[in-house]
């Protein structure tokens, strides 16, 4: 036990002193993780809308120079011509490719450049080959329908230039005069290289990385295995976190790939920095508590010991090597001598009581002579009355005899409340002879009440007083009524005559449990014996109206031992 107690204070404490850290630290744990994660989805945002931008004024140069082309007054001539010239080739065609291949020249990122004339016939520029015969690719690539502005597609499918893949993006437009209205429409496409559209999404030197998706398929990625594969089965949630945002004018979505290594990683940190914060915490605690406890538990041992002492019966008086620099612990250790100085006085005590209540035993039994010689005294005394017919003089003796065996013999014992009302019986007829009186008793007890059990003689010193004082100088029967109730968990018992009452003053002193009772000692004694019998729970008090009543309340507690039977 001592070597337990040590050690589960200073665990309380050490928990009890962690708790404020424990709280502080997860506290800024969760507002670093969230602090993290707000910076992630502005690093997002930020990404998605520099991407998107650098998208947009891509496309819009593009759009630029293909407007430009679709609303040129020669360019719209020579087509008007080849139109007309069906099937001939004419200058007005090689112009035409000479001035597609100038463009594509002049732009970087245009792969080649197409127009699809009414009749059905194109007229290209394959900037890749530099050739404007003869095309492997532009040719099987076609040209997108246009009804209306530009329209934008992407192809997942490469194009092979000297061995080399090259990913192309088309934007095409419907020439002026050739568009909306006219059953065939002539259309003009720029072929575009996919490595233009990723440098935009994919630039600060690798820290942004996108996939530009026509729907779910990928048109344009850093790597270009990815091309042309559904992006949902190259998402690896556990590496990337994937935000999309879908561009209104071009319909392409943009989907920015967010790395979440670093993330977890300072997350990781945080921990550790969270947990090394902890262990040194509970370490420093842990020295701090064992400092301040430690005087206090080499007090508490030294008071076990004295207590083990004590329990042995060594009752001597600890003397403490060192003096305690607590107020409690010198507090505690005056009580200790205290309590020990008492508790061997009380010893000291209770021998001498036990030798008294010992002596007084012996005299008890000695003094039991005179009760013997007095009843067969008194049993003598019957005889003689007997046989000198004197009958009424031996009723009186035999009641008294008996009454002086109920009083004498275990006057601390319980008995009935039938009991004890057939004796008061007796007492008030021998009383009733002794003053030439008549005092009747009656009793108002239920039949189920008759078996409570109370102390002998409690309600005697009562009755004797309102025999003695209550019916002087009064004429009239003289009543005494005794009327029992149960009130809660207490036995309620009243002792009421129709004498002549008690005046205020002697009223008063007879309900001051403190006052000094005179010639009342009967009911000094009552009042004792109830404290000693039942405590603080017993009650007298008494009430009174002069030349019409007296009537005393008592109060017992109905205890287990005094319940109705049955």
């Amino acid at each position: 036990m001592k070597k337990k107690m040590p050690l589960r204070l200073l665990v309380l404490c050490l928990s009890v002193a962690l708790i404020p850290v424990l709280i502080f630290s997860a506290a800024m744990q969760c507002y670093t993780v969230r602090i993290e994660k707000e910076d992630m989805q502005r690093r997002i945002d930020s990404n998605l809308n520099t991407s998107n931008q650098g998208l947009e004024m891509l496309f819009e140069k593009y759009t630029t120079i293909l407007y430009d082309l679709c609303t040129n007054e020669e360019i719209l001539s020579m087509v008007k011509c080849i139109n007309a010239a069906g099937n001939v080739m004419d200058e007005n065609i090689r112009m035409l490719r000479y001035r597609l291949g100038d463009i594509c020249d002049r732009y970087d990122g245009i792969e080649g450049i197409m127009i699809s004339l009414t009749d059905g016939k194109t007229v290209y520029y394959d900037g890749l080959n530099s050739s404007s015969v003869s095309s492997p690719w532009i040719e099987k690539m076609g040209i997108p329908e246009v009804k209306k502005g530009d329209v934008y597609r992407g192809i997942s499918e490469p194009v092979i230039d000297n061995d080399k893949e090259v990913y192309i993006f088309q934007i095409a437009r419907n020439l002026s005069g050739y568009g909306d209205g006219s059953k065939n429409r002539a259309v003009a496409a720029l072929s575009i290289n996919e490595e233009q559209i990723c440098g935009v999404l994919n630039s600060d030197k690798g820290r942004r990385q996108s996939y530009l998706l026509e729907g779910d398929i990928v048109m344009s990625a850093q790597l270009k295995a990815d091309i042309g594969h559904d992006y949902l089965d190259l998402m690896d949630l556990k590496t990337n976190r994937y935000t999309c945002f879908t561009n209104k004018i071009n319909g392409f979505t943009i989907c920015n790939i967010q790395p979440i290594k670093s993330y977890k990683k300072l997350i990781h940190i945080q921990y550790l920095i969270l947990g090394i914060i902890v262990l040194f915490s509970m370490f420093i605690v842990l020295i701090m508590v064992y400092l301040v406890s430690k005087p206090y538990l080499k007090a508490v041992d030294d008071y076990v010991e004295a207590m083990s002492r004590v329990e042995n019966g060594d009752f001597t008086v600890p003397t403490w090597k060192s003096k305690r620099t607590f107020p409690e612990m010198l507090r505690i250790e005056k009580g200790f001598q205290d309590m020990i100085i008492c508790i061997e006085s009380q010893i000291k005590q209770g021998k001498q009581a036990s030798q008294e209540q010992r002596r007084a035993a012996a005299t008890t039994l000695e003094a039991q002579i005179a009760p013997h010689f007095l009843y067969n005294a008194l049993d003598m005394i019957n005889w003689k009355a007997i046989e000198n017919e004197q009958y009424d003089i031996s009723e009186m003796l035999g009641i008294l005899g008996d009454i002086l065996r109920y009083s004498v013999k275990n006057i601390d014992d319980m008995t009935t409340l039938r009991t004890e009302f057939k004796w008061l019986e007796n007492y008030i007829w021998l009383g009733n002879a002794e003053l030439n009186k008549k005092t009747k008793l009656k009793l108002k007890v239920p039949e189920e009440l008759m078996e409570l059990k109370i102390h002998k003689l409690l309600l005697q010193p009562f009755v004797e007083n309102a025999m003695k004082y209550a019916f002087l100088k009064k004429g009239g029967d003289d009543i005494l009524m005794v009327g029992v109730g149960l009130a809660g968990s207490q036995i309620h018992i009243t002792i009421e005559d129709n004498g002549r009452g008690i005046d205020a003053r002697l009223l008063r002193k007879l309900n001051d449990e403190t006052a000094d009772m005179g010639e009342h000692v009967g009911i000094a004694n009552v009042r004792k014996r109830l404290k000693l019998y039942y405590g603080e729970e017993a009650v007298v008090y008494f009430e009174s109206i002069p030349d019409s009543y007296t009537r005393i309340h008592l109060f017992i507690p109905l205890r287990t031992e005094m319940q109705i039977n049955g």
